[in-house]
């Protein structure tokens, strides 16, 4: 059998260097131990696929073999990266099985996958509340009937929200998944189970192809030393992982990260309860390694969610984008005729990502009982204002980007600039909304239209009006 060569560092200098937490199942593994195995498409072989431990990664030879060391710093599962054209939802198996017999096969289907498709985002799903549930099917039969069909969706952690009902809401989310008729990959979030989530869905972490396009999937959720609940970090085998993964991908590659927990947000500063230390609760701390890691194998996109808003952020010419929660804030609105909506006022929804070969666009769209056919609304425009009175509105740009700038006018009047603020809330200042303050003089009485423009650093326009009438 040929020698393999491993894509990252070897583990013993990583565990010298104290680079990873010890798994426990694999406290007594023999870290010379390897496991061997096969990666078949269709009954033949594949050669030149990545297989992981969680932690190395191997490729596959002419006959589709690997070997792969085995270690204290192995993950829980060995998965394969589904290469272009092929799709396999028992990508993984679990590294203590495999240990028995040492060796773990694959067998992977054939899928078309064309140079252009879309797919879905989507996160924080929460369904705790009896009125949610229906809602969330009807957002994944929706999901079903887009056109172009979606390749696929990704959906980017809590799934659920944690409580004495875990078990009952995790089947519940298995039967409502049962409705899509595409492909589903899973993310793990914060408010997972991580026993849970591992009997269904496998590895918190891994990647996968479609068309063009390397999909890279990352947990980042940390267990608090003391007392429940998680904190945002990539590290350790994730992180040496993500290193070796990142290598292995030709140059020029496209690239798309998912991600729960921030890696890319101004949410902390926004928050005017917040102690520096809950900050790792909001955005992972080694933002900066992992920006840089980014920018230098040059990911295009990164997919974030956790936060139930839209926010959008370039750095080192990578996109971080925050998506809209699907829940909404937690299924507030039991009112069937009521929007549900983000933190940011957003109505709740899902992003869809267009892919045409290496070029990527995506647009966040509302779902369901709370889609809207609109880019933004006014906040606090009435519909009828006193001759002369005053104007003191905020226009909310659901999904403009931070940076974008924004005018408004009456009529076919002059335009005048907006004021980008941070709309306040009760602990959070929100992002894409500009505010005017002004007055009427010089209005004529009757109806009228209030228009505002926002335009997005690539050039984009957004354009809503509103009717409003000036009275004596």
């Amino acid at each position: 059998m040929k020698r393999r060569e491993f894509l990252s560092i070897t583990a013993g200098a990583m565990l010298a260097a104290g680079m990873f937490p010890v798994a426990p199942a694999l406290l007594a593994a023999d870290p010379t131990q390897t496991i061997s195995g096969r990666v078949l498409g269709a009954g033949k072989p594949l050669a030149n696929v990545l297989v992981s431990d969680g932690c190395r990664i191997s490729r596959t030879d002419d006959q589709g073999e690997y070997q792969l060391a085995i270690g204290p710093d192995s993950g829980l599962f060995l998965f394969v990266t589904t290469p272009r054209g092929w799709w396999s939802d028992a990508f993984h198996v679990r590294v203590d099985k495999a240990l028995e017999t040492g060796r773990a096969d694959f067998s992977l289907s054939p899928m078309a996958q064309p140079d252009r498709f879309d797919f879905v985002f989507t996160c924080d799903l929460s369904s705790p509340k009896p009125w949610g549930v229906p809602r969330l099917k009807a957002s994944f039969l929706e999901i079903n009937e887009l056109e172009p069909t979606p390749a696929f969706t990704l959906v980017q952690g809590d799934l659920w929200l944690h409580g004495p009902k875990w078990q009952e809401m995790h089947e519940k989310y298995l039967e409502i998944l049962k409705l899509s008729k595409i492909p589903v990959r899973h993310g793990r979030g914060n408010h997972e189970l991580a026993k849970l989530y591992a009997q269904s869905f496998g590895p918190s972490y891994y990647s996968f192809d479609w068309g063009e396009v390397h999909f890279i999937v990352l947990d980042g959720n940390q267990p608090k030393p003391t007392g429940g609940g998680f904190y945002g970090l990539v590290k350790g085998s994730e992180l040496a992982w993500l290193k070796a993964d990142l290598a292995a991908q030709p140059e020029g590659k496209a690239i798309i990260v998912g991600v729960h927990i921030p890696i890319v947000s101004t949410y902390p500063e926004r928050r005017t309860d917040l102690k520096r230390e809950q900050a790792p609760f909001w955005q992972l701390p080694n933002d900066k390694l992992l920006t840089d890691l980014f920018t230098r194998h040059g990911v295009k996109l990164v997919l974030q969610g956790h936060m139930h808003e839209n926010e959008r952020i370039m750095v080192g010419g990578v996109e971080y984008v925050e998506s809209i929660s699907m829940c909404g804030t937690w299924w507030k609105n039991h009112d069937a005729k009521g929007l549900e909506r983000g933190v940011d006022g957003c109505p709740r929804g899902y992003r869809i990502v267009s892919v045409d070969g290496t070029r990527i666009t995506h647009r966040y769209r509302p779902s369901c009982e709370s889609y809207v056919d609109r880019q933004g609304e006014f906040i606090g425009l009435k519909d009828r204002i006193a001759v002369g009175g005053k104007l003191d509105f905020v226009f909310n740009c659901y999904d403009a980007p931070n940076g974008s700038t924004a005018q408004t006018r009456i009529d076919a009047g002059a335009w005048r600039p907006m004021k980008t603020i941070n709309y306040l809330s009760t602990t959070i200042t929100k992002p894409h909304h500009f505010r005017l303050v002004t007055n009427a003089k010089g209005v004529s009485l009757g109806a009228h239209t209030v228009e505002a423009r926002v335009t997005w650093p690539d050039g984009t326009v957004v354009v809503e009006k509103q009717r409003i009438e000036v009275v004596p």
